[in-house]
């Protein structure tokens, strides 16, 4: 079944190589790509070929499902879906065949989570079982946000306040809810399965303050609309709630004894790292200044979105798969080349958003040259995930 993880990651190089191509686009426009169509074959490439294929493909593994066929068969059907929105979403954009594609893979992950709750009843008790579930609950919530989006365009309202709040909700619970408690329960489960001690009281508490937080917090994303300083205050409490379990976490990682290899304490530290600045860049988002810079400031958002993305989740996902021997390790070149190439381009984002910085540098052609290091890590990625499995030297993560 490990080789099916290698799927994954030539996606992940794919939307790569599709994200370095829009980053040319303002160099040199391309005449064949409409650039907004192009972003969407890019976002639904990381999201569902990157992201949730991986997911899914762990939570098979780690609970013991793939020997049964139905879900053989719904991977394939979900990879030809992806492959069609892969081509589809570039040239079309939301046209009839992308529509019927990415209406297809939502009807298959509610499908998939279905089966999921259904075959690992009796692993709620477990905070991996438990974190996956919760994952695959907030999937079905967010894909609400899309299928609603028709009935506002019918009316004429595809440009209104309310269009955006619903593309604001879809991102919003898939970013802070989906792809947090998909790396929680991977997270989690290499506890358990190495019956590493650990505090579940305080993992629960950790796991339900996310939760209860997603939802006043969700009224950050739509500030940008004005809708008073009450609103405010409900997003800044929201925020607090999250620093809040990530103290907790904090201090779960700090209590247990887990031997790590060296690459995966590298790249689990950035994403932990990241997730904190997220915490922290949601709390100030809750004051009305913030919140009218970021509506005004495109390269702050985009930012903020690969902080999240590539920042917490990619980092975590990959260092899960080295950890798990599903790829092997990065040599020192490609370690830092995704590394260096995350936080140069993010570095130049937030430039771009100060008028001081663009109007005395190139940064469109700087952001292009700090983004080539990105598609490279992800190719090589792709060809260590050929390459067989390799062990490692550990080393320990301890409360030190």
């Amino acid at each position: 079944m490990q080789k099916l993880f290698r799927i994954p990651f030539i996606f992940l190089f794919a939307a790569g190589c599709v994200g370095l191509l829009l980053r040319w686009y303002f160099i040199s426009p391309i005449p064949w790509l409409h650039y907004p169509n192009g972003l969407h074959g890019h976002s639904h490439t990381m999201f569902l070929g990157w992201v949730f294929n991986l997911v899914m493909l762990a939570y098979l593994q780690n609970h013991a499902l793939w020997a049964m066929p139905r879900y053989r068969i719904l991977f394939i059907f979900d990879q030809c879906l992806l492959v069609g929105m892969f081509f589809s979403f570039p040239f079309q954009g939301y046209g009839p065949i992308s529509i019927v594609l990415s209406a297809l893979h939502t009807v298959a992950a509610w499908i998939f989570s279905f089966w999921f709750f259904k075959d690992v009843r009796s692993e709620w008790h477990t905070l991996a079982g438990w974190c996956a579930k919760i994952s695959l609950l907030l999937f079905a919530m967010a894909s609400l946000g899309p299928f609603a989006l028709g009935p506002l365009m019918a009316n004429g309202l595809g440009h209104s306040k309310w269009y955006y709040f619903l593309v604001y909700y879809y991102l919003h619970f898939q970013y802070n809810g989906v792809f947090i408690f998909a790396l929680l329960s991977l997270w989690f489960h290499t506890l358990e399965k190495r019956n590493i001690p650990f505090d579940r009281r305080l993992s629960y508490r950790c796991g339900i303050l996310l939760l209860v937080s997603l939802f006043p917090s969700y009224v950050l994303s739509v500030l940008w609309a004005k809708p008073g300083m009450a609103y405010n205050l409900l997003g800044a409490l929201g925020a607090v709630l999250q620093l809040w379990a990530l103290v907790h976490f904090c201090r779960i990682v700090k209590s247990v004894e887990v031997v790590l290899k060296p690459q995966v304490r590298v790249l689990w530290f950035f994403a932990l790292t990241c997730f904190a600045l997220k915490c922290l860049l949601q709390l100030v988002s809750s004051h009305p200044f913030i919140a009218q810079l970021a509506l005004e400031t495109r390269p702050f958002v985009i930012a903020y979105l690969h902080l999240v993305l590539i920042g917490t989740v990619t980092l975590f996902l990959v260092g899960w798969c080295m950890e798990h021997n599903i790829i092997a390790p990065l040599p020192a070149v490609g370690l830092l080349s995704l590394v260096t190439g995350f936080v140069g381009s993010e570095l130049l984002m937030i430039a771009q958003g100060i008028s001081f910085f663009y109007n005395r540098m190139n940064l469109p052609l700087l952001l292009f040259f700090f983004s080539i290091p990105l598609p490279i890590s992800f190719g090589m990625l792709a060809l260590r995930s050929f390459a067989g499995r390799s062990s490692g030297k550990p080393t320990a993560l301890a409360g030190q």
